[in-house]
């Protein structure tokens, strides 16, 4: 093959790796995340018409929950106090 040839197909080759079109992956890049935001908005319509007003109350069901889940569940002061054991394969005999 000619070599001038060979150098016109090589630079044709690189160039068209330099297109400026977006991919489909690229296209929706950051879609994904917004959609599992919105999704997580118990208003979703709120997102884009904001209120200046602040919040001035809260699911009553949901606020016990949550205190319950606050008291149950931390750790107690005799537990946090135990000591740590970290085995390795091989090392304690188990």
């Amino acid at each position: 093959m000619n070599p001038k040839y060979t150098l016109v197909l090589a630079v044709l080759v690189v160039t068209a790796g330099c297109s400026n079109t977006q991919s489909a992956t690229e296209a929706d890049f950051g879609n994904s995340k917004g959609s599992l935001v919105s999704a997580q908005s118990a208003n979703p319509a709120a997102q884009s018409n904001p209120s200046s007003e602040a919040v001035t109350g809260i699911d009553p069901d949901y606020a016990n929950a949550v205190i319950q889940a606050l008291r149950e569940d931390v750790s107690k002061p005799e537990e946090v106090q135990d000591p740590l054991a970290i085995r390795v394969l091989g090392q304690g005999g188990n």
